[in-house]
């Protein structure tokens, strides 16, 4: 997941038509403007702080996949061990 790449809407400051955009884009630009020409002008602080979380965001994606893969590998284990290892009673 590329949250920098993810397509998002925010209002019109102008009270117009949305505005299409990234969240990438969010987060690095010094401002957007809408189809009217109403303008967002972001502070760097807050798009520092943005840019971060978002980071965090997929830091966390990264670890959890790995875990979940780690998991699934583990349940496909256990699971093979149990019905390898079960006593098997056929019925005549």
């Amino acid at each position: 997941m590329d949250l920098y790449r993810e397509k998002t809407e925010i209002p019109c400051p102008g009270g117009g038509r949305a505005i299409k955009t990234t969240y990438g884009d969010i987060a690095r630009k010094s401002n957007l403007k809408s189809s009217k020409g109403h303008t967002y002008k972001f502070k760097s602080s807050d798009q520092s702080k943005l840019r971060r979380s978002m980071d965090n965001m997929a830091k966390i994606q990264k670890e959890f996949e790995k875990d979940m893969a780690k998991a699934q590998k583990e349940f496909g284990e256990n699971l093979s061990t149990v019905i390898s290892n079960a006593d098997v009673l056929l019925k005549r």
